[in-house]
């Protein structure tokens, strides 16, 4: 209980940083969800309970109502989501044990994500021009302050597009971050022998079946409503197809294991896709993933030996 609690605060402590505006705070955000998992991973879910509990005390007392909210619905609430959905397993007639597999906890989180934009966009709906207003004027606000030199069409055509992406990209982004602090979590608990459940294998990776169902609707939403309509659909689908990025990279994982310097290969293809292909390459890989669970790509590559560099 007092890893758990010194966890906790080493967690709120990153919120209280960035709530006081300190530029490290910026920087520890983007871990926030690592002393939770940790815990909850190598501890057990009640112990990632009394970790977020800890860190939410600290937060609500140094920084008030508006940072506790955001800690314990961006962080605290999905590290334990994360935990408690990582650690279920039963037994298998062979005696062994089977674990909850790792796509069902990515597409849960899918799900969260799309509860807590459903939730702040309700809470906007009283408002004359909605969610989808109210971030084109915060949009503008800011490229008129750091793009001067755009004049009002150009700027009012870029702030258009990026409003209305705003909220499924933070969700996006939200989502490969808990995932990156949960696979480091991980590795670390594997390499201290404190894991509690076996290493993930990033080219086994399945999404169930509806979440492709879900994207599809809501894609249809996208591409033949106008207005509100779409830009709801707009958002569940890049929500949905952040999901399949993941089991994009799966493919990628397993076609590579038979290659002589896959290391050296997947570092290449990482770094090309973050500072090269961008967006698009981002998109070609969700629709790989979505490939994947259509057609059955690894299949192709079922002779493809296990690595260990996947666990």
């Amino acid at each position: 209980m007092i890893i758990a609690v010194v966890a906790g605060l080493a967690s709120g402590s990153a919120i209280i940083a960035l709530a006081y505006g300190s530029k490290i705070g910026m920087l520890l955000v983007y871990f926030t969800h690592l002393p939770l998992l940790l815990v909850g991973l190598g501890l057990g879910t009640v112990a990632a309970g009394v970790s977020a509990a800890a860190g939410g005390v600290l937060v609500g007392v140094t920084g008030g109502v508006v940072p506790l909210a955001m800690f314990a619905g961006v962080f605290a609430a999905p590290a334990v989501l994360v935990t408690r959905q990582a650690l279920l397993s039963r037994a298998t007639a062979g005696g062994g044990l089977e674990w909850y597999p790792p796509g069902r906890v990515l597409s849960l989180l899918v799900g969260y994500g799309v509860l807590a934009f459903f939730a702040v966009y309700l809470s906007m709906a009283g408002r004359e021009i909605g969610l989808a207003g109210e971030l084109e004027l915060v949009m503008d606000e800011v490229f008129a302050t750091f793009f001067p030199d755009l004049d009002d069409d150009e700027r009012s055509a870029v702030v258009s597009q990026w409003a209305t992406m705003l909220p499924a990209s933070l969700v996006a982004t939200w989502l490969t971050i808990i995932a990156i602090n949960a696979a480091i979590a991980q590795k670390v608990l594997v390499r201290t022998g404190r894991n509690r459940r076996p290493s993930l294998d990033l080219g086994r990776i399945e999404l169930p079946l509806p979440l492709a169902y879900a994207m599809a609707a809501s894609g249809a939403l996208w591409l033949f409503a106008d207005g509100e309509p779409a830009f709801i659909g707009e958002t569940l689908t890049i929500i949905c197809a952040s999901a399949y990025l993941f089991m994009g990279l799966a493919v990628i994982h397993h076609v590579t294991r038979p290659w002589p310097g896959r290391a050296i290969s997947l570092t290449f293809f990482y770094l090309v896709l973050l500072f090269v292909l961008g967006l698009p390459g981002f998109a070609l890989v969700a629709g790989l993933g979505l490939a994947d669970q259509l057609i059955g790509v690894r299949q192709r590559f079922v002779n493809a030996p296990a690595d260990k560099e996947d666990e």
